[in-house]
């Protein structure tokens, strides 16, 4: 049963963030400025829960659209799925963008750290506590502002609408900025408590050594590939490694026997693999994000590119030529038999989806079902906005994946030495998950091999060495269609597969020989019409006939490209122009006018 003490916590959240209008007011206007209510812990509490959700939004509410799965720029502008209309890149720079330019959550949290800082009330652990969430939210918020838009204005304090000097200033470069966000983090990770409020609800330190190995993840791998500053690389990954550890040493996290159950369980409380969750309570917080999958045709659905980077069940890459296990991808059932598990997580393992076909189609043909909970889609909370399972904000999948990935990155860099155990305590643990139970990697000088065989896949980015092919590989598949691939390959400096025409395995789904699937599917279902070759016509192929790949856009003009000004997002005009009044230069990103 879901704890009721959450109401509060929700209920604080909703009435802080319910209308964009609101989200534009000073803190001032919702709170008593008074030294009495700084020096209350419960006050304190309820000012950082308003902010959840500009940070841990989970699957956000009611028919709003998140970044997991997709219908979003972040969850769509990669790799992963197919789409029948693409999502194109921004082309022109915008007039105005409030929703990525946008400084008013850092002055709340600026006030908060003042305002803390100065109270008397309170003890010295309680102080350090709260301004250790201050500077963790102020340094995501950070994270976010440079993730998108590189160098921004650095604000420690919280500005007056009168200080024109303060509040109109040249931005600061990336790397002062992350500098002053790696130590924001390291003040968090050493006085944010252990425990603190509803374990999986609230900050503690486990939250903050999370997300530590998150944005230094980010920011290392950044520098490294974007920046070409391997100083700083090492300095950023070293961070994000060490705060991996820390956790993994803990031993207070575990996996859940069961993959799927991560996203689609009524409740995550108690859930040894979950570190933050969203809570969602019927009749109180609800959302859609089941319902998309269960109920609409999908016109983005797993791309080819998806499918294949899913191992056979014996650990090798499907195009292996040591891999004699792969049947090929001519037949759907062939296809996906002794495959990764987590293949059959994510996607309707009882056929294709195809238009023509089934009402709830997949433009691809492989139809994803990783959010679905199949005890409630006949139910109203499986097709409507009333969702109610829970959302993994952080998971210990992803702080292992962390880990491991910054450990590569530092042995590449050559300030760190990647041994068995490295592998033994993240991606073997994976993958000694009971329900993915995949053969474990053994470290092979420079390769990973399997069972004995060095893994050597023919489709691998050459760029890319052996070893973090395949940790991204994993990273991949055990944290799909969760927000996370773009911002993994524009760290990569990979944005080139979400390009339709570079990435053709994008633009492409399924195999299709259609007098075949007629067949099968009259025998099997024995329609009262019986299924015709013409019922097909809308499902188009990347060749003459009736058999080949399912490729859902066929004119090119038509499918999304990438260019080297797509790795940040355009300073919007409006900003420059207002800075431009108040005597102040605010450079706009490379490549936008």
């Amino acid at each position: 049963m879901k704890k009721i003490k959450i109401f509060s916590i929700l209920f604080i959240t909703l009435f802080l963030f319910s209308c964009d209008d609101f989200l534009t007011r000073d803190p001032m206007d919702t709170i008593s400025d008074t030294p009495q209510f700084w020096n209350n812990e419960e006050n304190l509490r309820t000012y950082t829960v308003g902010l959840y959700d500009q940070y841990f939004e989970g699957w956000r509410t009611s028919w709003s659209r998140t970044d997991w799965y997709s219908e979003t720029n972040i969850a769509d502008w990669n790799d992963d799925n197919a789409q029948r209309g693409a999502t194109f890149f921004t082309k022109i720079t915008p007039a105005t963008d409030t929703t990525n330019w946008r400084f008013v959550n850092l002055r709340r949290e600026n006030i908060l750290i003042d305002r803390v800082s100065k109270a008397d009330g309170l003890t010295e652990e309680q102080k350090n506590h709260w301004l250790g969430v201050g500077r963790l939210l102020r340094a995501l918020d950070y994270h976010k502002l440079v993730s998108k838009y590189g160098d921004v204005p650095w604000y420690d304090a919280p500005v007056e609408s009168n200080d024109m000097e303060t509040l109109y200033k040249e931005r600061t470069p990336r790397t002062t900025v992350m500098d002053n966000v790696a130590a924001d983090l390291e003040f968090a990770n050493n006085n944010i408590r252990v425990s603190d409020g509803v374990k999986g609800l609230t900050i503690n330190r486990d939250v903050a050594l999370a997300y530590t190995s998150k944005v230094m993840l980010f920011e290392g791998t950044w520098q490294k590939y974007r920046e070409n500053n391997n100083a700083k690389a090492t300095e950023y990954l070293t961070i994000a490694k060490n705060a991996a550890a820390k956790i993994m040493d803990g031993g207070k996290y575990s996996l859940t026997p069961e993959f799927k159950d991560l996203t689609t369980s009524i409740s995550l409380a108690g859930n040894p693999e979950i570190i933050l969750y969203r809570e969602y309570v019927e009749g109180i917080l609800m959302h859609s994000l089941m319902s998309f999958q269960n109920t609409e045709a999908q016109g983005n659905s797993p791309s080819r590119s998806l499918i294949d980077s899913y191992l056979s069940s014996n650990g090798l890459p499907i195009y292996q030529d040591e891999n004699d296990e792969y049947s090929g991808d001519k037949w759907f059932y062939d296809e996906i038999a002794d495959r990764d598990p987590r293949l059959h997580a994510i996607i309707d393992t009882e056929g294709l989806r195809l238009d023509g076909v089934h009402t709830v189609w997949a433009g691809s043909g492989y139809f994803t079902t990783r959010f679905v909970n199949e005890d409630l889609i006949d139910l109203p909370g499986g097709k409507s906005s009333t969702n109610i399972t829970d959302c993994p904000v952080m998971k210990y999948n992803e702080v292992l994946m962390n880990y491991i990935e910054a450990a590569a990155e530092l042995s590449a860099l050559g300030s760190y030495t990647l041994t068995q155990s490295d592998f033994d305590k993240t991606i073997n643990t994976l993958r000694s998950r009971p329900s993915t139970n995949m053969p474990h990697v053994t470290l092979s000088g420079s390769n990973l091999s399997v069972n004995g065989i060095v893994i050597n896949d023919p489709k691998r980015d050459t760029d890319v060495n052996p070893i973090l092919w395949e940790i991204r590989r994993e990273r991949r598949n055990e944290l799909s269609y969760e927000g996370i691939r773009f911002n993994d390959i524009r760290r990569w400096g990979k944005l080139e597969y979400s390009d339709m025409l570079l990435n053709q395995d994008l633009n492409k789904g399924a195999w299709l020989d259609k007098p075949r699937y007629v067949e099968w599917y009259n025998n099997t279902y024995s329609p009262e019409v019986p299924l015709t070759v013409e019922d097909l016509s809308n499902v188009r192929l990347d060749r003459e006939g009736d058999e080949g790949y399912i490729k859902p856009i066929q004119v090119e003009s038509n499918v999304r490209i990438y260019s080297e000004k797509d790795y940040l997002y355009p300073v919007p005009t409006d900003q420059i122009t207002l800075y431009k009044s108040k005597g102040v230069t605010l450079s706009q990103n490379p490549g936008w006018d």
